[in-house]
């Protein structure tokens, strides 16, 4: 079980809730050296964000998570991978974008999430490191991708809401083979 806090002033996109699935690649943990992919992927809950609480049983309206957004009605699949600002998953630069458009200082938004980021590589850093060299005959030879699961709230402070270890690569939407593929094939973007 997980217990976290619920943020009840998400900053929303055309009324909805959103959340950042951000690729982090770490190569070592002694040195310690953290890589963030350039891009990612914005994904967004299907139902318009009510903060009454009449609406806490809606998980389409709080989660943002594809894998429970895809079966509601309302979920619009983006079809044009150059169009990545359409549907209920964008890419993480169409979003900053959008942020961009409507005043919102994006620099710091990204150095608050890098600052969410590094904390969280850190605060597990002695454990890894630890058990890596119990562990790993060759630590040269060894990387981890994660996938950081960041919530933005309406006052730009970024959130962590999960670290997932070996975040899937599976593609459902032109968006998500733009995305994954792309890192996969190019270091230089991390």
């Amino acid at each position: 079980m997980v217990v976290g806090k619920y943020i009840d002033n998400p900053l929303l996109i055309n009324g909805h809730k959103s959340d950042l699935r951000l690729y982090v690649l770490v190569t070592s943990y002694d040195p310690l050296i953290i890589y963030l992919y350039e891009d990612g992927l914005v994904r967004f809950a299907t139902v318009k964000y009510d903060n009454s609480g009449k609406n806490l049983w809606n998980p389409c309206m709080h989660l943002c998570n594809y894998s429970i957004n895809k079966y509601h009605s309302d979920y619009i699949k983006g079809s044009d991978p150059d169009n990545d600002d359409q549907g209920h998953k964008w890419s993480l630069s169409a979003y900053l974008k959008h942020l961009k458009a409507n005043n919102i200082d994006t620099g710091q938004l990204m150095q608050s999430i890098e600052d969410v980021i590094i904390k969280s590589i850190v605060s597990v850093e002695f454990p890894v490191n630890s058990a890596c060299k119990m562990f790993v005959p060759h630590r040269n030879n060894c990387f981890e991708l994660y996938g950081f699961d960041i919530l933005v709230d309406s006052e730009l402070k970024a959130w962590l809401i999960e670290v997932n270890l070996s975040p899937s690569l599976n593609v459902d939407t032109p968006v998500d083979l733009k995305i994954k593929s792309a890192m996969i094939r190019n270091k230089n973007n991390f």
